[in-house]
């Protein structure tokens, strides 16, 4: 009999535990669908704590006056981007092959999934944060228009949008489906005619004035998806190449810093530049669309896959902690997205003078990094009571997570 030291009897007993985890895990995600891409999931939970932080970050320093806040806003819009570039590549992930796709059965599944949220949600923030914060809850049934102008266009947190858009993609993604069929062996002149389109958009959003009679439309544009058109397709066909891609990305790795590094400075020397030389706004409502940005939104992206992915192959086996704590952030992530603002504004309510009580008392930088903590620690909470009441799915877009029986908490006790 061979004898097995301590220390190697430990890894090993680690080694088969996780390997039958994984296993199992893996298995049941698998079952029925096409396998599951764990670096996803690592892309998901980063992307929704940034879009956190700089809204906390937002929310608690100067917005319009600090030039370092704006600077780093700025970098970091490239969130908003790959939510949509996500989108479109876990949507052609699992429909590109898909023979019997049905453009109704695919409806019926995606859209109840964000609309019923977006509705409740929509719902909650306008009676908290308009009709109760101003005194004006005897005024909710005779206000329903104004709460139906704010749904038309995502207006009643500021992060709706974002679900108003994600309601466009799906009603739209059958004709990306097509298009991206249609154009197989021709999908890098699709990207490039989608990329010229593209900078034409930003181009047209940051340098034209509209005429009076459609410009209380036009400033909506961040509530469609045409400003994002291109990263919707960027995902999409990355999807349909993601093992080459995956190939040409491996070793790349201080390439890719470098092209972040120059585009980031093209971004911010352009804007720095402005506000310097050309007297531009230190905040600017376009900052998202400027065309100097796009170079850095698609190198940040493709940056964030490749650590994903490099994490998702290689490192996942050797961080059985961080793994699971990434898959629990990604299966929360989107009732986190959701509740996240009202949270923040519950922790800034109280005040101190003319300030949150949080900031006065904390000073700064604590008051914006404690603000940040406290914002995701409380969203994560409030997801976990959600989650398991019923209508779950309507307000997390998830489905009810069942409570802990009695019976199963006495077993564990003894």
């Amino acid at each position: 009999m061979t004898t097995i030291a301590p220390e190697q009897d430990k890894a090993t007993a680690a080694s088969a535990v996780l390997d039958t985890v994984t296993r199992s895990s893996d298995a049941v995600r698998q079952a029925g669908r096409r396998a599951y891409l764990h670096h996803l999931d690592l892309i998901r939970a980063t992307t929704f704590s940034l879009v956190i932080f700089v809204h906390c970050l937002t929310n608690t320093t100067d917005e319009f006056g600090s030039l370092g806040v704006n600077t780093t806003a700025l970098l970091l819009h490239f969130t908003r981007n790959t939510f949509f570039a996500l989108t479109g590549f876990v949507l052609m992930y699992q429909n590109f092959d898909k023979a019997d796709f049905s453009t109704t059965a695919f409806w019926r599944k995606r859209i109840k999934l964000v609309i019923f949220p977006y509705l409740a949600w929509s719902a909650i923030y306008w009676v908290v944060t308009d009709m109760w914060a101003n005194g004006r809850l005897t005024e909710i049934p005779t206000s329903l228009g104004e709460f139906a102008g704010k749904v038309s266009w995502g207006l009643s947190g500021f992060q709706m949008y974002f679900l108003f858009v994600m309601l466009q993609v799906y009603l739209l993604f059958p004709l990306v489906l097509w298009l991206v069929r249609a154009t197989v062996g021709h999908h890098a002149q699709l990207l490039v005619a989608s990329l010229v389109v593209q900078l034409a958009i930003t181009s047209t959003i940051t340098n034209w004035n509209p005429p009076a009679v459609i410009a209380q439309y036009w400033w909506h544009n961040y509530a469609t998806f045409v400003p994002y058109q291109f990263f919707i397709l960027y995902g999409a066909i990355g999807a349909v190449h993601r093992e080459q891609i995956g190939r040409w990305l491996a070793g790349k790795g201080w390439w890719l810093f470098g092209a972040l590094v120059a585009t980031g400075a093209l971004a911010v020397g352009m804007y720095v530049g402005g506000v310097w030389f050309a007297g531009k706004p230190v905040h600017d409502n376009n900052s998202a669309f400027h065309p100097t940005l796009l170079p850095f939104l698609i190198v940040a992206m493709t940056c964030l896959y490749a650590m994903a992915l490099n994490w998702g192959e290689r490192w996942r086996e050797f961080t059985p902690r961080f793994a699971r704590a990434v898959s629990f952030a990604s299966n929360r992530s989107f009732g986190v997205f959701l509740s996240h603002v009202l949270v923040l504004w519950l922790l800034l309510r109280p005040k101190s003078g003319d300030q949150p009580w949080l900031l006065a008392t904390l000073g700064q930088p604590w008051g914006t990094a404690v603000t940040y903590l406290l914002t995701i620690a409380g969203s994560l909470l409030l997801v976990e009571v959600l989650r398991r009441l019923p209508g779950s799915l309507y307000l997390t877009g998830r489905p009810r997570l069942a409570l802990p029986s009695l019976r199963r908490r006495a077993a564990v006790a003894a």
